[in-house]
């Protein structure tokens, strides 16, 4: 089995959950590794990989057919709008990357967590 094969059926494997703490644990692994070095391309690059993941996450608890119970999507439209304005803070070195860190952490701890229950 070729790799592409082998990749493709590993995702259609996935929930969208674990996608979504797969993408959450790349870009805030990048964004620890470069911390130590902000002017560096590699951690301009984690800071846009983190605003991109965020306006994604956005959209899609913005759309009609998420099934998130309404409170919760609101709550994470609203750390979503914070953390795209903190990333762009922190691309200018304006503010410490370590509490966007800690964010994406508690993301993926949520993530991990059972889901709720679909609103109907």
């Amino acid at each position: 089995m070729s790799v592409h094969a082998y990749t493709t059926q590993q995702n259609r494997s996935e929930t969208a959950r674990q996608i979504e703490y797969r993408a959450f644990a790349t870009v805030t692994a990048a964004l620890a590794r470069h911390a130590a070095n902000p002017g560096s391309p590699e951690f301009a690059t984690a800071c846009y990989d983190n605003k991109r993941l965020w306006i994604v996450l956005q959209a899609d608890l913005a759309a009609e057919g998420n099934q998130l119970p309404t409170e919760l999507r609101a709550a994470l439209i609203s750390l979503s709008i914070w953390a795209i304005r903190y990333t762009a803070q922190v691309e200018r070195g304006q503010a410490p990357v370590e509490p966007l860190i800690a964010v994406n952490r508690n993301v993926m701890q949520g993530l991990a967590d059972p889901a709720p229950e679909p609103q109907g």
